[in-house]
């Protein structure tokens, strides 16, 4: 590139200078740090049109049936590709798309682009998404396989999915990154908690929207057991918004809420919340990445969760926490919770979980990595 600072089109439906919950916050974060590798960024705005995509929504949905993800469809990357602004296009050295790069077969442009996601089209079949009809997987994988193959540089949130990449889309190792995701929190606004030292009540954190997806019934089976162990464990749910009734009066549970940290007030209360814990436990029983892991670390908070999916770049073993097989139920995590206080584990992982933030987790080293890998392809 000859220019003395490369502009880069930032490709997104959520505004990535005001919106801190499109995509978990990241649309946000990753423009941010985009800005702090020293890149300009311009938001190229696809929202489609919202009229027209109704009518192709239902025009999809009575062809190939309500349950089509029409978020994987041509109707909905051509709508997408038309809403980008051709001036604002132009000024662009490179694009950048957080996920949804698929749209690249209908912008008509030779601007060479960077795909970034946590997962690939063919690892979320079966794993997020049950079953899809031959049609959609045809569809979802071909305009998967363009996105990739026509790609300049093709980063991924962890190993798992650069490994896919790879693996099933045979695009060059060479050009294929890894950038993991950092903390969707202000520097300032972290500072590391106390580590648990075997005595008094031990607050656990459950942080997730879907109830089923992130394990919330086997966190609460784990912290009655605890409790019946002798262990005064109370578990903190944040994110359920609709919460099951049963659980309303639980003695070890207490239900934040659904917080939305675009709003000051409730990311104020995310950030007491988790200074009131001293461990994050997620039975995730499919995750891609997970931001929450990070969070925790930059506070000190060890981690307690399955070994699944594009887990293992962000709870390591023995340094920010656990991961257990994906048999386990809550006895295994009790057991291993237990075995860890009386251990006296807490204190060396509560270190290593803030090490492990500075050193890998965090987004200054996310721009530093791809600042550097910009320098090397471009």
């Amino acid at each position: 590139m000859k220019r003395n600072k490369i502009v880069i089109g930032y490709v997104c439906e959520s505004n990535p200078y005001e919106d801190k919950t499109a995509w978990s916050g990241l649309n946000y974060k990753i423009r941010e740090s985009i800005e702090n590798a020293g890149f300009n960024v311009i938001w190229l705005d696809c929202r489609p049109n919202g009229r027209l995509s109704k009518l192709c929504r239902l025009w999809n949905e009575f062809f190939h049936g309500k349950n089509t993800m029409f978020e994987h469809t041509r109707f909905f990357f051509k709508l997408r590709a038309k809403a980008v602004n051709r001036a604002e296009l132009e000024k662009c050295d490179v694009l950048f798309f957080p996920r949804g790069a698929q749209m690249m077969n209908y912008l008509n442009t030779n601007i060479p682009y960077i795909y970034y996601s946590d997962a690939t089209f063919q690892l979320l079949c079966g794993y997020y998404w049950a079953s899809l009809s031959k049609w959609q997987y045809r569809i979802g994988n071909t305009l998967e396989a363009y996105a990739i193959s026509n790609s300049r540089i093709n980063i991924r949130a962890s190993h798992w999915a650069a490994n896919s990449v790879v693996k099933d889309y045979c695009f060059k190792a060479e050009h294929t990154y890894v950038l993991g995701f950092g903390a969707n929190l202000d520097d300032k606004d972290i500072i590391p908690v106390k580590p648990y030292e075997g005595h008094g009540r031990l607050n656990i954190l459950f942080s997730g929207v879907d109830w089923e997806r992130k394990g919330a019934e086997i966190a609460i089976k784990t912290v009655e057991i605890l409790n019946e162990k002798g262990i005064d464990a109370h578990l903190l749910i944040v994110g359920i918004m609709s919460f099951p009734k049963q659980y309303i009066n639980h003695p070890f549970i207490e239900n934040i809420g659904y917080l939305n940290k675009s709003v000051s007030s409730q990311y104020f209360k995310y950030i007491e919340t988790i200074k009131r814990c001293h461990l994050f436990l997620l039975p995730t029983k499919a995750e891609c990445a997970g931001i929450v892991f990070g969070e925790c670390s930059a506070f000190g908070i060890p981690v307690f969760t399955y070994d699944t999916g594009g887990i293992g770049d962000y709870v390591i073993n023995d340094k920010n926490g656990y991961r257990l097989p994906e048999t386990a139920g809550p006895s295994e995590f009790a057991d291993k919770i237990l075995s860890t206080i009386n251990g006296l584990k807490l204190v060396q992982l509560h270190d290593e979980c803030i090490k492990l933030y500075l050193d890998k987790l965090s987004w200054a080293n996310w721009s530093k990595g791809f600042s550097e890998l910009l320098n090397r392809e471009l």
